[in-house]
């Protein structure tokens, strides 16, 4: 039985205390030129205890807002993909923002002409100059492809045991992952290192599983 999906792409962004971070996202968004295409937005608030939800909704963007009462990204995430209905999907931070006014047309249209399960999305930063694997906003997804996935409760590294079910399923791992098929220019810029993030809270001592 095939599936039958709402739009063409679900962008599904984990929100923690961002109300100073997220606005770039935000605009990057709405400036998005789709084409042929449909794309639904879906913020899961983590626990947030700043203005995030305010900012977003004053931002105007036409969007799904959840609540993730437990703590932790990764079941943000979780949340975000089983309320979505995207044929495609792709994980984004909520501290980083897109470059490419088409990138969402142009990545579907790639991923659609070439039947892709996946596709890595190269990216520009601040200050991260190397490649990681386990990167989860640095993909897209063919919703089928990952439906049986989840990530894991504990932050930090998340993403690394996720991605690397993901990985192995398409035939690469955290060596070959560079080699995939790829858009060709970046799309995407993250932001690194942000004061306050799950990393930089963690490299301080604290509990960021709280």
């Amino acid at each position: 039985m095939q599936t039958l999906y709402q739009c063409d792409v679900s962008v599904i962004v984990p929100v923690y205390n961002l109300e100073r971070w997220i606005t770039p996202l935000l605009e990057s968004l709405k400036a998005q030129d789709l084409g042929p295409y449909t794309a639904e937005f879906i913020f899961v608030l983590n626990n947030c205890t700043d203005r995030s939800e305010a900012v977003i909704r004053d931002s105007g963007i036409s969007c799904k807002i959840l609540n993730c009462p437990e703590q932790g990204c990764g079941l943000a995430r979780n949340m975000g993909f089983e309320n979505s209905s995207g044929e495609y999907i792709w994980f984004v931070d909520g501290d980083d923002f897109i470059i490419s006014d088409t990138a969402i047309r142009d990545l579907l249209d790639r991923m659609k002409a070439d039947s892709l399960d996946i596709i890595r999305i190269p990216f520009l930063s601040n200050g991260f100059g190397w490649y990681y694997f386990s990167m989860v906003w640095q993909y897209m997804f063919r919703r089928d492809f990952i439906e049986e996935f989840r990530f894991r409760k504990e932050q930090p590294g998340e993403d690394d045991a996720y991605m690397l079910w993901v990985l192995w399923k398409a035939g690469y791992d955290q060596m070959t992952f560079g080699t995939m098929p790829n858009i060709g220019r970046a799309l995407y810029f993250y932001n690194y290192p942000r004061e306050g993030s799950n990393m930089d809270r963690y490299c301080r001592g604290e509990n960021i599983n709280e």
